[in-house]
């Protein structure tokens, strides 16, 4: 990886993990067609996302994307051995569903779980940058690429900024309060002791 670009991922990184609380090992939700460019391209994924991530990967698939593999046949064994190396994340349906979706369902509304997403599908990478925090890597010409973070996460940041510039209600109440300082009142000084003759 270019220096250049090495640089700005780092930046990015210690963005997401300032401003919204992500740790090494980075969780990585994998969707079906990562896997399979990754094995078409000859990339070694976990290796390729830990040297972009720069830091400690946890490549994680979905049941349901697990599925979608399945459903294309034998000829796609390469991409199975590769997701079943990976981690399964329990999504929790019941029947078993497109991967876009699952993804989607998995990351909610804000990202709660600190998940990257590393995806091909152009319209997931779409419905994710609506969502505050959810850092995206896909592949372009056999290079791994993470995306600039989006406008919903740049608003996020500045808000997270502004919340830590002005303390809650309850942060408020928890200083003690200071009591003033009392004046010492003037009146006449005693003698210097240095300047007292000893008594002989």
């Amino acid at each position: 990886m270019r220096q250049k670009r090495a640089k700005t991922y780092r930046k990015l990184m210690h963005l997401y993990s300032m401003s919204f609380g992500f740790r090494q090992p980075y969780q990585i939700l994998v969707d079906s067609e990562m896997c399979k460019i990754a094995i078409d391209s000859k990339l070694d994924l976990t290796k390729q996302l830990a040297t972009v991530l720069q830091g400690n990967v946890k490549p994680m698939i979905t049941q349901c994307c697990i599925h979608e593999l399945y459903l294309q046949g034998k000829a796609l064994q390469p991409a199975i051995d590769l997701a079943k190396m990976f981690e399964r994340r329990k999504c929790n349906h019941r029947e078993v569903i497109p991967g876009e979706e699952c993804l989607l369902s998995v990351v909610g509304d804000t990202n709660k779980h600190r998940y990257v997403v590393a995806t091909q599908l152009q319209s997931l990478r779409n419905g994710l940058r609506i969502v505050p925090a959810v850092p995206v890597v896909h592949i372009n010409r056999a290079v791994m690429v993470l995306e600039p973070p989006s406008e919903a996460t740049l608003k996020a940041k500045e808000r997270t900024e502004e919340q830590s510039l002005h303390p809650s209600a309850p942060e408020l109440a928890a200083v003690p309060k200071i009591k003033p300082l009392q004046k010492k009142r003037k009146g006449p000084k005693g003698p210097n002791p240095l300047s007292i003759k000893k008594k002989k």
